[in-house]
């Protein structure tokens, strides 16, 4: 059974969905994600309870299973990497995350999985950043490019982090 809830955050309201094997997706912005058609309305308050300790910088990563049976190949190997081996307060580039998911030079195919990725946060594709330092870029809304640069920028200092540009 999957479940559903909207819980605030400090960069916006967050729809939740969290399935039998554990988090499924959280959107932001104006997403509204396919997996919570059919959901039950019902907050799962512990993993509810691990957000708001994360974003208010209490704990390093939000202790909760993560369900990525829906996602494949490549792309599940970046998400995995990045989960277990990026912690708060690191970056990686594009390009080292690939070689890390063991795809030396698919630094373009990373981005494009970070653009899509379901879990922000838990996965935290905001510590993926472009080569030589720069800020990269981030999605997660039909926002202004500049607003959601605006919070990856501060998702990082939350974590100590600065980033050029």
């Amino acid at each position: 059974m999957r479940r559903t809830w909207t819980q605030s955050s400090p960069i916006g309201d967050l729809v939740i969905v969290v399935g039998d094997h554990g988090i499924v997706t959280i959107a932001w912005g104006d997403q509204r994600p396919d997996a919570a058609v059919g959901a039950v309305p019902e907050c799962d308050h512990r993993v509810a309870e691990q957000l708001d300790q994360w974003f208010r910088g209490e704990i390093d990563s939000a202790d909760v299973e993560v369900d990525l049976s829906n996602v494949q190949g490549f792309t599940r190997d970046v998400l995995e990497t990045l989960h277990h081996d990026v912690g708060r307060g690191e970056t990686v580039s594009y390009g080292e995350l690939a070689a890390m998911a063991g795809r030396p030079g698919a630094a373009r195919a990373v981005g494009t999985i970070m653009a899509a990725n379901p879990l922000p946060f838990v996965i935290p594709c905001h510590r993926v950043i472009a080569a030589g330092g720069r800020i990269g870029g981030y999605g997660g809304t039909a926002e202004s490019a500049s607003a959601n640069l605006d919070i990856k920028r501060t998702l990082l200092r939350s974590e100590g982090v600065t980033v050029k540009g």
